[in-house]
């Protein structure tokens, strides 16, 4: 699909408060001690990490860190969403899940057998046999011969019918669980906790299937896909969902495409024009309000309606592409499918977007997530999103109020911002890498999607490998039609660093200079300006990116 077409039907994010949708969660508090914590392991590994999940982001950890006391104690509170969450217990390179409910949960382990034992947790609190007789699973799964092999899998579900393959799938994830229950009965709710898990790996296996070959799932049941009022949020439970989502998306792009039409009626359009369109006179709001009783227009009105869009037609287009994604989903998907997907849309989109637009965005689709786990997901993550909302206005501000034909302004400690509409691009791109001169430059250039912000993100671990004077690092952002985008971005996320704005015009100079193969790119510049390697690695290729690099110190 085009990128540009996907980006413009994904929804984005508004902020109405947060606080007026704002419900008490329930938490867990997670204590714990490190036996026989010698003085060397506390050095190398000071701190006990715990996270969870969000069911509309799954790829994203959501870290709480609790440092370890000098006798190797520790405690941690968590907020939960569901009525049981599975967390993720991490200690140097010892790891685990746990399954969590309100109240008080303990974990301890002994130094003296982190690596010579097959289940060094001992658990303590809620679910307490659970988590124990769930670690000893681990550990016979482990062991296990036969685990589910993705690759095979794929292999073996190739020509053959959904219904067919999910089955097939579901078998493999069920045979380890399987193999150990017939050597330890296990507990009710760990039957749920791993059963439950093998469904969602299934169903994300499929959806991922059906995704790939652009196929219908409408013959599988939904039941069998998403296990009815589960009560667990696993990481297989919003891995499986988010595939859900990618799959709903592109079934219904693909439908307005071929159709052609955003399918909104003349209500739901009036609705929006009223309410968010930009320098309405009176009789043209008397105009929408009679458009949306009679709820019909002729085909001459489309004039009026288009003119209206125009005036602001990045907020407007968004609103109507959410709109109709939005009915496009209840024609063909369940309730809570649809709700689902109503915060997912926005959740996906909000880290792309700046203060002001998802405050507007936010406070219209929030009303429409009836479910009440998923309304406190999205609220939980929209306020991530705008938690240092004071900080990055005041690096806009800096930002606006400087004279940047004069060099790089700093908006934020160590984040440089260099921009000159009236120059060339060769100019200024010149200019920031003259600017650097004696260092090894690494340029990314990188879209505003999510993998240009996790791209730019991973950038960092480049630059916090190399003393300032040796390496320098420069982003060239893709031109947004906001202009505000990317310093939002940078000053959010941290992106230390110096950044190129260009216009469209500009940028063809920037993208003829690094002859990028794709719309992420990178180039290293040595300490004289000579261009080393072209396409070079990506951040995310971290050893191979540090290799060329040292290269060149």
């Amino acid at each position: 699909m085009n990128r540009r077409y996907f980006y413009l039907l994904l929804f984005t994010g508004c902020f109405h408060y947060v606080s007026s949708y704002a419900q008490s969660v329930d938490s867990v508090i997670v204590t714990g001690r490190i036996r026989n914590l010698s003085a060397r392991l506390y050095r190398e590994a000071p701190t006990v990490f715990m996270s969870r999940t969000n069911i509309l982001q799954a790829n994203r950890e959501l870290v709480r860190p609790a440092p370890l006391n000098l006798d190797g104690t520790f405690r941690v509170s968590l907020p939960l969403i569901y009525p049981q969450e599975e967390l993720f217990f991490n200690y140097g390179r010892i790891s685990t899940a746990l399954l969590a409910s309100p109240g008080t949960l303990t974990i301890d382990l002994d130094a003296d057998s982190l690596f010579s034992t097959a289940v060094p947790f001992k658990f303590g609190g809620v679910n307490a046999q659970v988590n124990q007789q769930f670690a000893r699973y681990k550990a016979f799964e482990a062991s296990y011969p036969n685990k589910p092999d993705g690759k095979k899998l794929s292999n073996q579900v190739n020509n053959m019918g959904n219904e067919a393959a999910y089955k097939l799938v579901a078998s493999a994830y069920r045979a380890p669980f399987a193999a150990f229950a017939a050597k330890e009965k296990p507990f009710p709710l760990l039957v749920r906790w791993v059963g439950y898990t093998n469904r969602y790996n299934a169903a994300a296996f499929l959806y991922d299937k059906a995704a790939y070959e652009n196929d219908d799932l409408s013959e599988i049941s939904i039941d069998s896909l998403r296990p009815v009022d589960d009560q667990i949020l696993t990481l297989a439970r919003a891995s499986a969902m988010n595939r859900f989502a990618n799959y709903v998306t592109q079934r219904v792009s693909t439908t307005i495409s071929n159709n052609g039409k955003n399918g909104l009626s003349v209500r739901v359009l009036s609705t929006l024009l009223d309410r968010y369109g930009k320098d309405l006179t009176a009789d043209e709001r008397l105009r929408l309000n009679d458009y949306a009783l009679k709820n019909s227009a002729r085909a001459a009105d489309l004039r009026f309606f288009e003119r209206l869009v125009q005036r602001s037609p990045d907020t407007l287009q968004r609103l109507v592409n959410y709109e109709t994604m939005i009915e496009r989903s209840r024609q063909t998907f369940d309730g809570p499918a649809v709700s689902y997907m109503a915060a997912y849309w926005l959740a996906s989109t909000l880290p792309g977007l700046t203060l002001d637009f998802a405050h507007l965005l936010y406070d219209y689709a929030r009303p429409q997530v009836n479910d009440s786990a998923l309304g406190q997901s999205l609220d939980e993550l929209y306020r991530l999103e705008i938690k240092d909302s004071t900080r990055i206005r005041a690096a806009v501000q800096t930002l606006q109020n400087a004279n940047t034909a004069k060099g790089a302004v700093e908006i934020s400690p160590g984040v440089f911002f260099t921009q000159n509409r009236l120059g060339s691009g060769a100019t200024l791109f010149d200019q920031v890498i003259n600017s650097n001169r004696g260092k090894v430059i690494y340029v990314l250039m990188v879209p505003n999607d999510e993998a240009g912000r996790q791209a730019a993100q991973d950038a960092q671990r480049l630059r916090s490998a190399y003393r300032p004077r040796d390496f320098a690092l420069i982003y060239v952002p893709m031109p947004d039609t906001n202009k505000q985008v990317w310093p939002e971005i940078a000053t959010r996320y941290n992106l230390t660093g110096d950044h190129l704005l260009l216009t469209d015009n500009q940028l063809f100079d920037a993208v003829e200079r690094m002859r990028a193969d794709g719309e992420i790119s990178a180039m290293v510049i040595n300490r004289t300006g000579k261009i080393i390697k072209r396409n070079a690695p990506l951040p995310a290729d971290f050893e191979e990116a540090q290799k060329l690099l040292d290269k060149n110190l």
